[in-house]
């Protein structure tokens, strides 16, 4: 009606479910990749819960569009109070199935008869009960049988469960333990916040072409969300009235008023209280006033129990309740950095302060970056040497204790997984600081079983497990990790390869500066690029030789790029290969620093590693294949740090592995491109803002509650 009159291409807030206007708020984003990564697994069960109106019906949908038919056939049941015999039935409707009989025996041979073919042609089946609240115990322990049909070791059917709050409820009963433990991932969708109900209300509004007509006064919003409690449908009811009465009235402008006033309508019209809802606090913001370079200082507790303390930037920010970043290396410490840059914009969240238990060697990361990549506001570097576990635990953990006392930190988020990292941990975890942990649930990783161990008791010991990929999720859940405490938001690598990138040489600037011809990177099939270190000594030479015959049948496939370091150039002078070298048609390049790699990398076919694997978290994030060569002699990567990589070991592997990079090769460009949403680092934040403390402007705590399942 309103429509044409504002110049609408249609309604903006219908209530009938629409994947078209599906807002990604933080905690439809957490349930959409929840059920995402349930897909992914093909087993067990995912459990969505969320008040009336919350948009669960919404997000199915969303998903269900998301889903290739060729590869997973899904159907949705509404359950309105459905016995097991009734879900039987219902199920088998919804799939489409004849049914052979109308006994149980019957209907349970058909749905296992039609899941069994599906699975023999490669496809799936997803079942959706919606309103899953209203099921019985024995309806649900029907699903969980249910569950059980396998072909082999394939699972014939997954299950999702959407409903209202007391679906939760029922699932926590102890009769249901069974089940519970099919439960792979859940997740409860909340009201939107203040500042996400005018962001829903917006979104929906340029869907259908809004130009700001009518305009929304700021204070419209608040009395928006004042009035809905966030509840998108509430917001739908009302803005949609909203919109009419602006056309009946022949007004462009909604203020906070005219929302008073139709929401009192509204409400009477259903017969609910018209007495206005209790105002809510607006979210906190710190005062952040800009601190000019070497203004502030911290407490000298502080640097009297630290090695170095370094400013790297103008606008540190308030130096009380920051976010500490336990970082253990170079890359850790990038890490940091491109974290403090999302928050430094985001004033009601705190400053980054990274800190380094060890020395400030041990987080070097070499003249070329000064400059070129984001560096947190602050860094404390405790200066524990690494003279033996307990000398290093104990300087670590008096230091660190130290810094809490003063600085307060409203969180400690652990970028690293050494022994110091942990030792540092545990303080926080004694004393009661919110424990976050960054790349959670990464198992297999070349850093020795020691570090492996300090890895997995940090995903127990951390209130909050931000993971870089949805497989992560489901090693944790394998290993008992509450679901609620797991949120994937990618990898903070994609931050700073993102920023590097923008600065580093091309890769034809970088082969023009080591006087090496271009020729190779405009070949069709693109370029191999190898990183593999090489030593000296007699072992180290048969290593070698053995690798470039590798190389050199390669070069037959692809053109090879080999960055060798000063070692690697010294073993091959010494094996006196430059011959065999110079005849293999590899052109070996000097080595380069980081930014350059990266933009090598990047436009790269596949990269060749040793086992070393330095270079895998750059390939896995710019999505190029990287394969590692273990030759005779050489010690294999595990199986768990192989995925997404080939461990080859002689040259017919290498070949086969190389043919499958450049199949990939066609559609590598544009997804990179699209690869770039500078998200990690944002929905970390976004999931900060939930569940952190908030602190007023002394510093004091003013709602201490956490909450690691916001």
């Amino acid at each position: 009606m309103y429509e044409s009159h504002f110049g609408l291409s249609g309604p903006p807030f219908q209530l009938n479910p629409d994947p078209a206007f599906y807002f990604d708020s933080r905690g439809h984003s957490n349930a959409l990749a929840y059920l995402k990564f349930g897909v992914y697994q093909g087993e067990g069960f995912i459990v969505v819960t969320g008040e009336i109106g919350a948009g669960k019906t919404t997000l199915v949908r969303t998903l269900l569009e998301g889903l290739n038919p060729e590869q997973v056939v899904a159907a949705q049941v509404v359950s309105t109070q459905l016995e097991s015999g009734d879900l039987l039935r219902s199920i088998i409707t919804a799939f489409g199935i004849p049914p052979l009989g109308t006994s149980k025996a019957h209907l349970i041979a058909t749905l296992e008869g039609f899941l069994t073919a599906l699975a023999a042609k490669n496809r799936r089946a997803l079942l959706i009960v919606d309103e899953a609240q209203n099921l019985s115990l024995e309806a649900i322990e029907e699903l969980r049988m249910l569950s059980n049909f396998q072909l082999g070791k394939q699972a014939l059917l997954q299950s999702f469960l959407v409903g209202q709050p007391e679906l939760r409820a029922l699932l926590e009963s102890k009769s249901m333990e069974q089940f519970r433990q099919r439960v792979i991932a859940s997740c409860h969708l909340g009201p939107l916040d203040d500042m996400e109900t005018r962001a829903y209300i917006e979104h929906r509004m340029r869907r259908v072409g809004w130009k700001d007509v009518p305009h929304f006064e700021p204070e419209a919003f608040d009395a928006i969300h004042r009035w809905t409690g966030g509840i998108p449908r509430r917001v739908n009811l009302l803005c949609n009235r909203l919109l009419l009465a602006c056309f009946l009235g022949g007004e462009e402008v909604i203020s906070a008023t005219q929302v008073e006033q139709t929401a009192r309508e509204l409400r009477g019209e259903v017969g609910e209280s018209t007495i206005a809802p209790p105002m809510t606090r607006p979210r906190e913001r710190e005062a952040a006033e800009p601190v000019e370079r070497g203004a502030a200082r911290l407490p000298e507790a502080v640097t009297a129990a630290s090695d170095v303390v370094r400013y790297n930037h103008g606008q540190a920010g308030p130096l009380h309740a920051p976010l500490v970043c336990l970082v253990d290396g170079p890359m850790a410490y990038l890490k940091a950095g491109a974290m403090a840059q999302v928050l430094r914009d985001q004033r009601d969240l705190p400053v980054v302060v990274s800190v380094n238990p060890g020395t400030e060697d041990a987080v070097a990361t070499g003249k070329e970056l000064d400059g070129a990549l984001p560096l947190p506001g602050i860094e404390i570097h405790l200066g524990a040497a690494s003279d033996g576990y307990a000398q290093q635990a104990a300087t670590a953990q008096l230091r660190f204790d130290a810094l809490l006392d003063e600085l307060q930190p409203r969180a400690v988020l652990a970028l690293g997984a050494t022994d110091a990292v942990l030792a540092c941990s545990l303080v926080a975890l004694k004393r009661g600081v919110p424990l976050l942990r960054m790349d959670a649930g990464v198992r297999g990783a070349q850093r020795g079983p020691a570090v492996e161990l300090n890895a997995v008791l940090l995903d127990r010991m951390a209130d909050v497990l931000y993971t870089s990929k949805l497989t992560a999720h489901y090693t944790l859940y394998r290993e008992g990790i509450a679901s609620t405490r797991v949120h994937c938001v990618g990898s903070l690598m994609e931050n700073l390869l993102h920023a590097a990138l923008q600065r580093a040489l091309t890769p034809e600037e970088a082969l023009a500066g080591a006087g090496v011809p271009d020729e190779c990177l405009k070949q069709p099939q693109g370029y191999a690029l190898a990183t593999i270190r090489c030593a000296t000594g007699a072992e180290a030479e048969k290593t070698l030789r053995e690798v470039l015959q590798i190389l050199a049948v390669l070069k037959g496939e692809i053109p090879v790029l080999w960055t060798a370091d000063s070692a690697t150039l010294a073993a091959l002078k010494a094996a006196g290969a430059e011959k065999q070298l110079r005849k293999s048609g590899v052109i070996v390049l000097p080595r380069f620093g980081y930014l350059e790699m990266a933009s090598l990398i990047r436009r790269a076919t596949c990269v060749l590693q040793g086992t070393d694997t330095r270079w895998s978290e750059e390939c896995a994030t710019l999505d190029v294949p990287c394969f590692v060569l273990a030759v005779r002699g050489s010690a294999l990567p595990s199986a768990d740090d192989a995925a997404g990589q080939a461990v080859v070991r002689n040259a017919d592997e290498a070949v086969r592995a190389v043919h499958e990079a450049i199949r990939m090769r066609s559609n590598k460009e544009e997804q990179v491109e699209a690869y770039w949403d500078g998200g990690p680092a944002m929905r970390i934040a976004q999931h900060l803002r939930g569940v952190l403390p908030k602190r007023d402007a002394a510093g004091d705590a003013s709602d201490a509650t956490w909450s690691a399942a916001s």
